[in-house]
């Protein structure tokens, strides 16, 4: 469901907003839309090195994994994971303990069916420039970083605006950042940053429904654009 997310900040903002400077800066360019279902890399910030901005090919593999990402996701979509499947004994569980990471983003993308029809949503902070959507991830042993978005249940706020599937996007409060990000952090804390209600206050529009299209993107396209009454 969640395969789609938006970051049109500049790298400077970004850096600005968690305190932390690009490895590689001349690999980042912001984003109208970002699209998981191509091998994409997203900045992400991890547990290992929270003063760096890393960029980590968005879908997670497995730390020994040698095979094509594209077959990978095929077989099993990881772009996002249910965080309650990671006190299973699936091959990502230890990734809460020592494979957290922050995505930060300025924005996210949902779905209603109406009348028979499905129209987008776009989903970013009312006052705030980005915020930070909970993530894993891991390293292969070529180097490369790969990373998920964590997801949980559906927060008040969304219900009205998403009836296709019943959660969304961990959305981690800027005052969480640094816990979610510490090594020293506590299981049962981790799991309560995990649980607790974000305090973002989001803005929630309708946008045109060529967010479908795989091969358009234009600078208008988070426009609020109408969408009909039930």
């Amino acid at each position: 469901m969640y395969f789609k997310i938006s970051n049109t900040a500049e790298m400077k903002e970004i850096e600005l907003d968690v305190n932390a400077l690009f490895k590689y800066p001349n690999f980042y360019t912001p984003q109208v839309v970002i699209s998981g279902l191509d091998e994409v890399s997203i900045p992400i910030i991890t547990m290992v090195d929270s003063e760096v901005i890393s960029l980590a090919i968005w879908g997670l593999l497995p730390n020994s994994y040698i095979d094509d990402w594209e077959l990978f996701q095929k077989l099993t979509n990881t772009l996002n994971i249910n965080s309650a499947s990671l006190d299973s004994e699936l091959w990502y569980r230890d990734t809460l303990s020592n494979g957290r990471c922050i995505i930060p983003v300025t924005g996210f993308f949902t779905s209603v069916l109406k009348n028979g029809e499905i129209y987008p949503y776009f989903i970013s902070p009312k006052n705030e420039k980005m915020f930070y959507l909970a993530g894993i991830y891991t390293v292969l042993e070529d180097g490369f970083i790969t990373c998920a978005i964590l997801t949980g249940p559906l927060e008040n706020e969304m219900v009205d605006y998403q009836n296709l599937v019943d959660f969304m996007p961990i959305i981690i409060n800027h005052q969480d950042k640094a816990a979610w990000l510490s090594d020293s952090t506590e299981s049962y804390q981790v799991k309560a940053i995990l649980k607790s209600s974000h305090t973002t206050e989001l803005q929630i529009k309708p946008i045109a429904k060529s967010l479908f299209n795989q091969d358009i993107s234009y600078d208008t396209m988070l426009m609020t654009n109408e969408c009909p009454e039930d």
